[in-house]
């Protein structure tokens, strides 16, 4: 990077220009207020006197109220000669000048221009006239000179720090996409190529999100290829148990064969969910199969599907139904599976012969799902951690109960997919996780 292309450099020049030019205007206007002179008025500005004289309509001074009167251009300014005192200040003192000198001047007071006096007819007239350029600045409007430098300093130091506060504010989004796991950095494209200490920051973060992204699909592809190499060993054990429990005809080693047998499902769930969590990591919306039901009548239908379970641990179900017929157009297998995993990981927790709650509302074309049971809860600062992969708030009790961490992970990528978000909160007693999902998701973004 060049040392002028440095935002050291550019914020440097810039305050120092807008300070420069502060102080010039500064001066000029201070310049132009107070630059007065006098001088004998040469042959063509006494002529051009007399011929307002001759031609014009003179304005009769009444004090300051003359100014009111004057009009742009030359002015013919008349007063008795005994009665100077009604002229301005400005005019006033000019005429005392000129009488002292016994001459007709040309002079400047006060941001005015005046040729005179000339006497007649006991009345004295003077030619009064405001430079063109400071025509609107007369002395009751002087006081916009500041104001306009005010507002020029302020627009260009607004300038300056949208310029810089601008892509900081891209950085900001894209590192906060970046922590959610979205990868796109295109935003940061044209911040790139400023070429400066903020555009080589968007460089970096670009690189970095690149390198995060190739990170983690090396890191998926293994669990993938994992996945798929464990596939064929855990066929082989399970034929082999099947052949292992035929020539055991005694049942010497039924025990040992009902472990052996409750390791390999364990094993081949594991498989299932790391290939499916994969599978889902690498889908989008456009690839959801959307199809319009009933919401209430396919919640029915997934509670009883777990009432086994449920009668197993003497649970009672709370309904908390506050909206009617919801047809929602949504991929029903997978919100069925993330809904199913909310429900048996309640149960799995659920104290026996506790109640859970299954909730659901509607509100502004958002619906929200939640399932709420009465156990332990989870640390309060473990509330979002539990939806990343392989999370698990108490080890042993989540593998006791057959949990790998994986459950509620596929549940928030299910939700991602449906544009939704999951949420979980403590209810004391218990955990309360909710889905809250489109009634209807636009799959035109994707």
């Amino acid at each position: 990077m060049r040392w002028y292309r440095s935002l050291f450099f550019k914020v440097f020049l810039w305050f120092w220009a807008v300070i420069f030019l502060a102080m010039w205007a500064a001066v000029i206007t201070n310049h132009w207020i107070e630059e007065d002179y006098f001088r004998p008025a040469s042959q063509n500005e006494v002529l051009h006197l007399v011929q307002m004289m001759e031609r014009d309509q003179p304005i009769i001074a009444e004090g300051r109220k003359l100014w009111r009167k004057v009009r742009p251009g030359w002015n013919l300014v008349s007063v008795p000669a005994d009665l100077i005192t009604q002229l301005p200040h400005d005019l006033e003192e000019f005429a005392d000048y000129a009488g002292q000198t016994a001459q007709v001047l040309y002079g400047q007071n006060d941001g005015w221009l005046m040729i005179g006096p000339l006497e007649q007819a006991g009345y004295l007239y003077i030619a009064v006239a405001r430079p063109q350029w400071p025509g609107l600045l007369d002395n009751e409007d002087r006081w916009l000179v500041p104001v306009a430098m005010v507002l020029v300093v302020t627009l260009l130091c607004g300038a300056l720090v949208w310029s810089l506060t601008t892509p900081i504010r891209r950085l900001q989004r894209t590192v906060r996409r970046l922590a959610a796991g979205n990868f796109d950095v295109s935003d940061l494209r044209h911040v790139r190529f400023r070429e400066d200490e903020i555009g080589m920051l968007a460089g970096e973060v670009m690189d970095m999100a690149g390198a995060l992204q190739r990170l983690l699909h090396s890191h998926q592809q293994l669990l993938r290829d994992v996945s798929h190499e464990l596939r064929s060993p855990l066929t082989r054990l399970q034929i082999a148990l099947g052949i292992a429990r035929k020539k055991d005809q005694q049942n010497l080693l039924q025990a040992e064969h009902s472990r052996i047998e409750r390791a390999v499902q364990q094993v081949d769930g594991l498989v299932s969910q790391i290939l499916d969590l994969a599978r889902l990591q690498q889908s989008d919306s456009a690839l959801l199969q959307l199809q319009t039901l009933p919401l209430q009548e396919q919640l029915q239908e997934w509670v009883d599907d777990a009432e086994p379970e449920l009668q197993q641990k003497q649970l009672q179900i709370d309904w908390q139904l506050s909206a009617g017929a919801l047809p929602c157009c949504w991929d029903w297998l997978l919100i069925q599976r993330a809904f199913d995993n909310l429900l048996r990981n309640a149960i799995r927790f659920a104290p026996a012969g506790s109640v859970l709650q299954v909730g659901l509302s509607s509100s502004h074309g958002l619906v929200s799902l939640w399932v709420q049971d009465q156990g332990p809860g989870v640390p309060e600062e473990q509330l979002e951690s539990i939806f990343d992969p392989f999370t698990q708030v108490d080890s042993a009790r989540d593998h006791a109960a057959g949990g790998y961490g994986l459950g509620l992970a596929l549940v928030r990528r299910i939700v991602e997919l449906h544009e939704g978000m999951v949420t979980a909160s403590n209810a004391y007693p218990g955990l309360r996780v909710v889905m809250r999902l489109p009634q209807r998701i636009n799959t035109a973004k994707s």
